[in-house]
């Protein structure tokens, strides 16, 4: 059964909501297992404000094949490294991270 993961962020600056939207774009584009892509869905979206959200400004959400898709994401994935890499100092805490069966 296909896996969705939806991760929340919070952005530190409003400025650099852009540059991890490109990030998510190129996970989408760059993702590979094996030598093929792997991901079977990618987008990512600024979050609308509102006093239930606290502070989680932006959404990633990917869906998988299956949990060992995931774990690669999570442990080897190349194009996921680089994102984790580039919003390492943009964001604020971990992630809020949620898996779903499809």
């Amino acid at each position: 059964m296909p896996i969705q993961r939806m991760t929340c962020f919070k952005v530190k600056h409003e400025s650099d909501i852009q540059g991890l939207l490109d990030q998510y774009q190129s996970v989408s584009e760059t993702n590979e297992k094996d030598g093929r892509p792997y991901i079977l869905e990618t987008s990512s979206r600024k979050a609308i404000e509102d006093p239930r959200n606290p502070g989680y400004n932006l959404i990633g959400i990917t869906k998988f094949a299956s949990m060992e898709d995931v774990k690669y994401y999570d442990e080897a994935c190349e194009a996921h490294m680089r994102l984790k890499a580039f919003a390492k100092d943009k964001v604020e805490g971990p992630p809020l991270v949620l898996h779903v069966e499809m």
